[in-house]
């Protein structure tokens, strides 16, 4: 999937191509393509609806939607899958050679077929999660812009004569000014939205509940469970590998790696768990008190934040499970 089009590829239980071709990424080229697919002889001879056919998609954010949204009023049943998992679970560690839109659609149509046990099908979001995700990625840019302006003239006040720094400054002031205005109505729209819906209400005051956990994680986390419907609250450890904070194990014959995490993984939540854990270290919370223990035993510290992600991802999944706000006594086993 890409901006401007797509390719496909149908293929068969027996690995066959049936048909292939190239499709104008909008609306009208898309209906035509699935009208032309519903027609094809091998689902009419086999009596065969697009229902029951499983379209699989390379997950390219945005450019997906055309599609995405075309299929399903078609009443078909689809699959976003990431690149690099069609990557590792075909060729492994051996990367391919050759590289094409034809040749990614071929090998989409392969993994749908060899790992149709393992495809999770997709379902829309509702609309409210559509918009907290849209206005939460806005706002993550928003704060990005305004880094990537003040951190640079903030630097040239300390190493730049007076003159220099008090220029930059003066030519970005009126931007900068005008991107947190935006950033303030943004973070507005954001509480409206939570504030408007009782069920993503109620998630948002027990989630922020658990000490160190602000909005912004508490969004993202909302967002990413589609309102602890994607992983049940009874899911924590599942969530923890999904989030990148889980210490892989890598053992063959007498050599053993030490557990460690890997660069999968959410990374703009992991981020956020990081900032979370890094807010309480001067604090005199239970955490705090976690941490300056564990340093006291020799431990490392990004081992040990890493242990407070996973502890603050048990204590949100706990007080959403037990639905009571955060209290130090509760019971925070994954279940």
């Amino acid at each position: 999937m890409s901006k401007e089009w797509f390719n496909f590829c149908l293929m068969n239980k027996e690995l066959e191509i049936l048909w292939e071709g190239e499709i104008v990424n909008s609306p009208d080229p898309i209906f035509t393509f699935l009208s032309d697919l519903s027609k094809r002889k091998e689902l009419v001879e086999s009596q065969t609806t697009l229902s029951e056919v499983t379209l699989v998609l390379e997950h390219t954010g945005i450019y997906v939607n055309h599609l995405v949204n075309a299929y399903l009023s078609k009443g078909g049943v689809l699959s976003l899958v990431h690149a690099a998992k069609v990557s590792e679970w075909l060729s492994g560690k051996v990367k391919w050679d050759e590289k094409t839109d034809k040749l990614d659609a071929r090998r989409l149509a392969e993994y749908g077929i060899r790992y149709s046990d393992k495809l999770q099908l997709w379902q829309a979001k509702e609309e409210t999660l559509v918009k907290l995700q849209a206005l939460q990625r806005q706002r993550s840019r928003f704060v990005e812009v305004i880094k990537v302006l003040t951190v640079p003239t903030n630097e040239s006040v300390s190493f730049n004569s007076a003159s220099v720094s008090e220029m930059l400054v003066n030519n970005q002031k009126q931007t900068i000014e005008a991107l947190k205005s935006d950033l303030k109505k943004i973070e507005e729209q954001l509480v409206q939205l939570i504030e408007q819906d009782p069920y993503l209400k109620n998630l948002y005051k027990l989630i922020t509940s658990v000490v160190g956990v602000g909005p912004a994680t508490a969004r993202e986390v909302i967002i990413t469970t589609a309102g602890f419907k994607d992983f049940t609250p009874n899911q924590s450890k599942q969530f923890a590998r999904y989030s990148g904070v889980t210490p892989k194990e890598k053992q063959s014959g007498k050599y053993r790696r030490a557990k460690k995490t890997t660069k999968k993984g959410n990374k703009e939540l992991k981020t956020l768990l990081t900032l979370c854990a890094s807010s309480l270290l001067k604090g005199k919370s239970e955490l705090a008190l976690y941490y300056r223990r564990k340093v006291k035993e020799g431990k490392d510290h990004f081992t040990i934040i890493n242990a407070m992600r996973n502890k603050l991802i048990l204590r949100i999944f706990a007080v959403v499970r037990n639905q009571v706000i955060y209290d130090k006594n509760l019971n925070f086993s994954p279940n």
